[in-house]
């Protein structure tokens, strides 16, 4: 099976990653996941940096012997696979563009099929619920607002976004686009630094932006005596007009 990455987000010390890949003409996300850890308690496991630095967002990879993993909604793009094996070449920019236009949700329908949970300014679904975890959004550049905040937990600030349109309006997301957050370490060894990059990268990608979305697998929340969460995620920022490399 033949998959073009598109979400790659770091996941502790490993990388999560999805892409899409063609089923009866239809273009489709799927989560691949190590066969070898198939029998973990929980399916928290990613790729090793070792295998993926070096690679990029719109490479085309093939998936050896992929085999759907059984259903945990709202995980339901999960495959476990031998590996990833590049092709060494990207997907041609409108191939880009049609990828992103087949994860767009339908107005007026939920983004993850039910409606999402709300706390605190977080949202988030039960473990069992949605029809997927994955899925993109259309938004203008006004509509967008990127922060860092400070957390005692953390050495450094973490970034974080809030989305101006339905269903996400008073939310505040986790940024956690790989692609971005390396570019922007790069270009500055100072979180204020950095939070100018990630600024200037999103508006040069043009007035409609696809921001991909994901709940993260379960995570007990400080209630203990509350129900684990899947928290919704910003994946991934990508120009509807030039999806980039």
């Amino acid at each position: 099976m033949e998959m073009i990455l598109l979400d790659w987000t770091r996941m502790g010390r490993t990388y999560c990653v999805a892409g899409a890949v063609r089923v009866n003409g239809q273009l489709r996300i799927i989560r691949p996941l190590p066969r070898a850890l198939r029998d973990a308690a929980v399916r928290n496991t990613g790729w090793s940096p070792y295998l993926m630095d070096g690679h990029a967002r719109w490479e085309v990879f093939d998936l050896p012997a992929p085999e759907p993993a059984p259903p945990q909604a709202p995980h339901l793009e999960d495959a476990w696979v031998v590996g990833l094996r590049s092709r060494r070449g990207l997907a041609p920019p409108a191939l880009r563009r049609a990828v992103l236009d087949a994860t767009l949700v339908p107005d007026g329908e939920p983004l993850f099929g039910v409606p999402l949970r709300t706390n605190n300014h977080k949202a988030y679904l039960l473990p069992g619920e949605g029809a997927r975890s994955l899925t993109s959004v259309a938004v203008r550049q006004h509509q967008i607002e990127l922060f860092a905040e400070e957390r005692d937990d953390k050495p450094e600030p973490v970034y974080r976004v809030r989305l101006d349109v339905p269903e996400l309006r008073d939310l505040v997301l986790p940024f956690k686009d790989h692609f971005l957050l390396g570019r922007a370490e790069q270009a500055s060894p100072t979180p204020a630094g950095r939070l100018r990059a990630l600024k200037l990268a999103l508006a040069q990608m043009g007035e409609m932006v696809v921001v991909r979305l994901g709940v993260s697998r379960p995570n007990a929340p400080p209630e203990s005596s509350s129900l684990p969460r899947c928290y919704l995620m910003a994946d991934g920022f990508f120009s509807m007009s030039d999806p980039q490399p």
